[in-house]
């Protein structure tokens, strides 16, 4: 259910009310899409015109490829910005992000992506790019594999390097030192979209797999039902955070272009993808943006949003059953569709 915590330029999830401008506000109406020359596409390659519409977010708006279907936020975040939108109290006190209900949850699920990844790679080296608060890494190791993670956040770094006692750098993915050829596996979970520049990172990752290591990645997906229904008020979209957003179509146009073949896509993720229809009813509902989620976090975020909203806090709590119910069944139905909110893609490096 939870995102997966953001890790700056790259991380997951779970994306809010995080403290900062910009979230809790009514959006001003939407405005008509336009048609805009951009940069060359990272997915596809192509360089068409694409069409535009503005984000919840005022100031940006999101390109679309015509060709492809990959989705770029402009403008782009700074890299001197990124404390603004990835304050250190999106990892909340003491690097509790929910509530301890939610925090177990969470856990769980970091259990189940790392058995995912163990049946698919070797036990050797493994990169978690934008790894957070290191609970797959702390999982992968206890599978027999040797972790090592990238984070830009400090916050949640010191949690991995000191709480975990897991190998963790501070550093940007594309210029860190790591030597090629070393990892069995790298893993890029909701950290891709977070990238500014992700074709270069995809190519990154294939450098410093060995022959036929595993790239894990998981996105947000543009082409899901959750996207095309509730448009710039879907809860993965996460405009500015994202600077790419993919569909199944143009990710894979992206590995394939950058040697790697995809062996897996897993339009059913049953952490992330039932609660982007929840919370994405509430937003379209009108509620402040993502306010369930500020419910669901930490105690002193949910006491603070309780007294501020109390009317919209009893509203959320008294749909939530009926809320719930519906999202499982659309989760179910979207995967089966493979129109999942989210996706998962498994990909083996091509070649020496």
């Amino acid at each position: 259910m939870s995102r997966t915590p953001p890790r700056n330029q790259h991380d997951h999830r779970p994306r809010r009310d995080h403290g900062h401008a910009g979230r809790g506000h009514k959006p001003a109406p939407p405005e008509p899409a336009r048609v805009l020359r951009s940069p060359r596409c990272p997915g596809c390659g192509s360089d068409v015109a694409a069409k535009a519409f503005n984000a919840v977010e005022p100031g940006f708006e999101v390109l679309t490829c015509r060709l492809c279907g990959m989705g770029r936020t402009i403008p782009p975040v700074l890299p001197e910005q990124l404390g603004r939108w990835y304050p250190d109290t999106y990892y909340g006190k003491e690097n509790v992000r929910f509530n301890a209900l939610f925090e177990r949850l969470t856990r769980l699920f970091r259990m189940r992506r790392a058995r995912a990844i163990a049946a698919r790679a070797k036990p050797g080296p493994v990169l978690d790019v934008g790894c957070g608060r290191g609970f797959i890494l702390s999982c992968l190791r206890d599978m027999g594999f040797q972790p090592h993670g990238i984070e830009l956040s400090d916050t949640a770094a010191w949690h991995a390097r000191n709480t975990l006692k897991l190998d963790v750098e501070t550093c940007d993915f594309l210029s860190s030192p790591h030597r090629v050829g070393i990892y069995d596996a790298v893993i890029l979970w909701h950290s891709l979209e977070h990238m500014p520049r992700p074709a270069e990172a995809v190519t990154r990752a294939r450098e410093l797999l060995k022959h036929g290591g595993l790239l894990a990645v998981a996105v947000p997906n543009v082409e899901s039902l959750q996207a095309r229904l509730f448009g710039r008020r879907w809860f993965h979209l996460d405009v500015p955070r994202h600077y790419y957003h993919f569909g199944a179509k143009s990710l894979a146009a992206m590995l394939e272009r950058s040697g790697f073949h995809v062996v897996r896509e897993d339009h059913f993720c049953l952490e992330q993808n039932p609660y982007g229809w929840i919370q994405s009813f509430y937003n379209a509902l009108g509620f402040d943006d993502n306010f369930l989620y500020s419910l669901l976090k930490n105690r002193s975020a949910r006491t603070m949003r309780i007294r501020h909203h109390p009317i919209q806090a009893a509203l959320t709590a008294l749909l939530l059953p009926l809320v719930t119910a519906l999202s499982l069944v659309m989760t179910a139905v979207e995967a089966a569709l493979r129109r999942g909110g989210t996706i998962e893609v498994y990909a083996v490096k091509r070649g020496a």
